[in-house]
């Protein structure tokens, strides 16, 4: 009997490995060449399978999938296993995909690829009769597409009970009147097409289908299978994070304070009140960034009291110490992710020291620019503060390094080409700009500011490919929705006992732009994103990874055993009857 039921839990604890082939309904619209033809929605099949491997993904499609499919389901996977917290590296990935139209193309798909994904390596079967139609973006978040009427008007067709699409959505339709009243070619009537009438809001409530907008893969995966929605995480800095970015505060600000004395200079009350309030509310970020900004016009003020000769010695002494504070930087031993973080946000402090040098003119020396690199360069050392913030110990030699640095740089490559195929290539300057030092620090083996760049590089790329279809009225929610998710990856890096320094910087940062420079805290939030979980690139400590050969075998064995055990069990039961009825008969 003990046997039978160690049987039967090893089946239980094996059966989750087994729940790795699943199905979902794909909403698709026809592509016609022609703007003024209304589109015409339809339906495709994805099938996923998910086996023992190593990490590689497979799409098997009928008809052919366009360039854009197949990047967005790689992406759809990389947010999937990150959702999940998996180590994907364990399994092979087999996507199918039977469509009836010519060709399969398009983002859209890439939602309900992350769906699929996330249910199956969680062991949940996705409810088939709901179809969702929508991008994957970084954090999760799920992004508009076009032609959400025609797709909902399948799925009805289909008897497709629920559908879901963007909370960052705003489906339109085209305007039949409007048409109508062209009724003859544009040229011929010289008249100019006026997208703004061209297509109008839809009520979707008329598809004949419940439509629901959700806004990140949680909340989709909620409708799927049932899995709750986790409340808000509650982020709250580490008490370490907070004494060591006071004292950061309290240098930058006393430097202020020395050099406005020295100065006799007057400050505008708007100024004076801002960084009041921020350092008696202690919120020590902004209080040291007001600072700071006040120091860069103070020495600038400081330094068009000097002589041109003073200037250059002033330009040849930042020079010199700036390299070698550099060198002693690169030579540093880092251990911890803290110490990793606070090595990028020091060495890229210096660099942009000495990058300012550099592009100044030699022979005309700006107060203005020898100021800044100044005070960029002491705030550098203000920042080196955290180099003595604890946190738990990881693999960063070089060699895991290196590695994280080639495996962002691929992953970054993928999303700018991805964003290429939608956008010019001059959008994509700065992301491509990135890019470039990253590879660049990587060429020099400075893989920690390789690691940086190319976050920032796949960042820009993401920012860009994730807000082509969100509508301007919409980017508020939008900022709101990638901020929450911030905030939840850097709560959930605490509770691991890593707290993201140079994520929450951004975080912060974005959060103080969201009335002044929506856009702007747009971007800071997508860094504090992709900057929030960099320990994804380095080794964990390992589970217990069965080979697939072991598995198989296990498994055989345990149906030969629990047959066994059955069959015994059965044995001593007919015997024991069998016994009992030739004691009746010798009794008898």
């Amino acid at each position: 009997m003990r046997i039978l039921i160690v049987c039967m839990v090893a089946l239980v604890l094996l059966a989750p490995a087994l729940a790795q082939e699943g199905h979902l309904t794909l909403l698709t619209v026809a592509e016609d060449p022609d703007l003024l033809e209304e589109a015409q929605g339809g339906t495709a099949d994805l099938y996923l399978d998910i086996k023992p491997g190593t990490g590689q993904i497979f799409i098997d499609s009928f008809p052919l999938t366009k360039l854009d499919t197949q990047s967005s389901t790689r992406y759809a996977n990389q947010v999937a296993c990150a959702h999940v917290d998996a180590d994907c590296s364990r399994y092979d990935f087999f996507y199918t995909i039977r469509a009836g139209s010519p060709v399969v193309g398009g983002p859209s798909a890439g939602a309900a690829m992350a769906v699929l994904t996330a249910a199956l390596l969680e062991g949940r079967q996705p409810d088939e009769s709901i179809a969702i139609t929508g991008t994957i973006n970084s954090g999760g978040i799920i992004g508009p597409v076009a032609g959400e009427k025609a797709k909902a008007e399948a799925a009805a067709s289909l008897g497709i009970t629920k559908v879901l699409i963007s909370a960052f959505s705003y489906p339109t339709e085209l305007n039949t009147t409007y048409l109508e009243l062209l009724n003859v070619s544009l040229e011929e009537r010289n008249l100019s097409l006026n997208l703004s009438k061209l297509y109008v809001p839809v009520d979707l409530s008329e598809a004949g289908v419940p439509v629901v907008k959700v806004a990140t893969l949680e909340e989709a995966l909620s409708h799927f299978t049932g899995a709750e929605v986790e409340p808000p995480r509650t982020l709250e800095p580490p008490k370490a994070y907070n004494a060591i970015m006071e004292d950061v505060a309290a240098e930058l600000c006393d430097r202020r304070a020395g050099v406005a004395a020295k100065l006799e200079a007057n400050e505008s009350l708007n100024r004076t009140i801002a960084r009041e309030a921020a350092l008696a509310e202690g919120d020590w970020y902004s209080a040291a960034s007001f600072c700071f900004s006040d120091l860069i016009d103070l020495r600038a003020k400081d330094f068009r009291r000097l002589s041109a000769d003073k200037l250059k010695t002033v330009y040849a002494i930042l020079l010199r110490d700036s390299a070698e504070y550099q060198s002693k930087l690169d030579q540093r031993s880092l251990d911890t992710l803290a110490e990793l973080e606070t090595y990028v946000i020091v060495s890229t402090r210096v660099q942009e020291a000495r990058d300012a040098l550099r592009d100044e003119n030699r022979s005309n020396l700006s107060a203005r620019t020898l100021g800044f690199a100044y005070e960029r360069a002491n705030s550098a050392e203000a920042w080196s503060a955290f180099f003595r913030m604890e946190s738990p110990a990881i693999s960063l030699d070089d060699e895991h390094l290196e590695a994280a640095c080639d495996a962002r740089i691929a992953e970054t490559e993928e999303r700018i080409s991805y964003a290429e195929l939608y956008l010019p290539e001059e959008y994509l300057e700065e992301a491509l700009a990135e890019l470039t030092d990253a590879r660049q620090e990587s060429l020099t083996g400075r893989y920690a500011l390789c690691l940086f760049h190319a976050s920032k590089a796949e960042a820009m790329a993401n920012l860009l490919a994730g807000t082509l279809s969100v509508p301007e009225e919409n980017i508020p929610a939008l900022i709101d929705g990638k901020l929450a998710v911030a905030a939840s990856v850097i709560a959930q890096q605490q509770e691991r006992g890593s707290f993201p320094i140079l994520g929450y910087s951004y975080y912060q940062y974005a959060s103080s732009l969201k009335e002044s420079d929506p856009y702007s805290a747009l971007t800071f939030a997508e860094y504090a994103l992709e900057l929030s979980n960099l320990d994804i690139y380095f080794p964990k400590q390992q589970s217990f990874r069965m080979p697939e050969e072991v598995y198989y075998a296990l498994l055989f064995l345990t149906g030969v055993v629990l047959g066994a055990g059955l069959a015994t069990i059965i044995t001593v039961k007919v015997t024991k009857k069998v016994k009992k009825k030739s004691a009746r008969k010798k009794r008898r």
